[in-house]
């Protein structure tokens, strides 16, 4: 090896090792300023305000008909913070504190109580919060709810065209196995279509092929499937046939 390799060498040792000191081996006080960051990041800080969490997530069991999530904050600033607003993204959410104005290091909490009434699915709601620290940045807090179906339709729709061959559909109904419901009936408001009902487990599971009598011209069918559930006033579910 020549004396300049040797020396270039060297010199990548000694940068390599530097480098290695310094991500391996941190100071004290660079371990702190890390630590810091990371504490920073994982409790985000709004308008003076620290947040536990702005983000929250649900997975309901069918049976349920609201969620309630507590958003918890703390003022870390030097002077007192005052909540100006508290607002939501709809009306089926909302959101409630205790107190408006909050001194420095004491903490309070926001309840945004998400009420479903017919939504299934996946949802999203949002909570805006204006301080008087942030007036015109309000603090965005999400409030995610993953709602179950209690009685699933699959298919909801099928169809034939006019003169088609009298192919049979099938519809597949199936109850959550914790949801207290049971399928009694499924009928058909004309009589243009024929429906085989077959249950795959009673009350839970069932299949409906339908046909049509014929093709020949343009029909619409409505499925009413009944339920048991709840006792005072039964859920009616409804699929849809159609020649077109």
């Amino acid at each position: 090896m020549s004396t300049r390799s040797l020396i270039t060498s060297r010199l990548n040792l000694c940068v390599f090792a530097s480098w290695r000191w310094v991500f391996l081996r941190p100071s004290k006080r660079i371990a702190r300023v890390i630590l810091s960051l990371f504490f920073a990041l994982a409790t985000p800080v709004f308008a003076q305000l620290k947040w536990e969490n702005v983000e929250q997530t649900f997975a309901p069991s069918p049976l349920d008909k609201s969620v309630v999530a507590k958003y918890r904050f703390t003022n870390v600033g030097t002077s007192p913070v005052t909540i100006n607003d508290v607002r939501t993204s709809c009306g089926c959410t909302t959101a409630a504190l205790d107190k408006w104005e909050y001194a420095p290091g004491e903490s309070g909490e926001i309840a945004a109580d998400f009420q479903f009434a017919g939504h299934i699915g996946h949802q999203e709601k949002w909570i805006f919060v204006t301080t008087n620290a942030a007036p015109r940045e309000p603090t965005l807090l999400r409030l995610i709810v993953n709602i179950p179906m209690a009685v699933t339709v699959e298919p909801e729709f099928v169809m034939w065209r006019v003169g088609d061959q009298l192919e049979p559909r099938i519809i597949r109904i199936v109850v959550a196995d914790n949801f207290p419901a049971k399928i009694v009936s499924v009928q058909a408001d004309n009589p243009a279509v024929k429906l085989e009902l077959r249950e795959v487990r009673p009350g839970k599971d069932m299949e409906v092929t339908i046909r049509p009598v014929n093709t020949d011209k343009p029909e619409n069918v409505v499925l009413s499937i009944r339920t048991d559930y709840p006792p005072e006033k039964p859920e009616i579910h409804y699929a849809y046939a159609r020649v077109k």
